[in-house]
């Protein structure tokens, strides 16, 4: 499944984001006081969300690890 849709689908290839009229005027003013381009702040906005996301995944399963090999000592400092 994933060769054909990679055969079908060209992933570089650029999408349009339909924003409303108050978002779009948020990214305007956002690029321009960072001095770069709309589509810049939004691919580092992507880029920033998605690297969050993964940092937490990473904390989830570390913290699932946590609480089974130290239930014991998480217990007694509940108490």
């Amino acid at each position: 499944m994933r060769d054909d849709r990679e055969r079908r689908y060209h992933f570089d290839m650029a999408f349009v984001v339909k924003l409303s009229p108050e978002d779009t005027e948020a990214l305007r003013e956002q690029a321009a006081r960072e001095h770069r381009s709309m589509h810049e702040v939004a691919v580092l906005a992507i880029q920033a969300r998605i690297a969050a996301d993964r940092r937490a995944a990473v904390l989830d399963e570390l913290y699932d690890v946590a609480a089974v090999e130290d239930a014991e000592l998480l217990d007694r400092l509940a108490k």
